[in-house]
């Protein structure tokens, strides 16, 4: 194979590997969201409790906040159209995610944004600075959900 070909092949699995959940069922899409979501609050939930503590420890935080900053990257692709209550997937994504599209990359702009200010705090490792920054974040989450999510557990 020559070198163009075999990059080529390359460029067109990493496009396919790439373009995976497009083209995944949707109940499949709703899981990877589910998914992504648990994985996010539990980063969350490590930053809270950490600063809960006498003596946060930054260098868990400072990983927490890394992980969802990368969640806040990955995020939009978690929504792909189709994968709302109309494909018949149980999903508590409303459909204002899809109708009000701009609103809704706006609320997760502002989100990865906040991600952004929070890592930032955790590499200070000022506690005040990491606190105000997580209570931020947390009113980001809470703007979407109570817009873009149903109620519910």
């Amino acid at each position: 194979m020559h070198r163009s070909s075999a990059r080529r092949a390359i460029a067109l699995v990493s496009l396919f590997a790439a373009a995976g959940p497009l083209f995944a069922a949707p109940a499949d899409q709703v899981r990877t969201r589910i998914s992504g979501f648990r994985e996010l609050g539990a980063s969350f939930k490590t930053v809270n409790d950490s600063l809960r503590t006498a003596e946060p420890q930054t260098f868990l935080i400072q990983i927490a906040a890394r992980q969802i900053v990368g969640s806040s990257r990955e995020m939009a692709g978690w929504f792909p159209a189709g994968s709302g209550t109309e494909s018949g997937a149980k999903t508590k994504a409303k459909a204002e995610i899809w109708s009000q599209a701009a609103k809704f990359k706006a609320a997760q702009a502002a989100f990865a944004k906040q991600a952004l200010a929070l890592q930032a705090a955790a590499q200070s490792g000022l506690a005040p600075a990491i606190r105000a920054e997580t209570a931020k974040l947390g009113k980001t989450c809470k703007g979407c959900h109570d817009t873009f999510r149903a109620p519910g557990d």
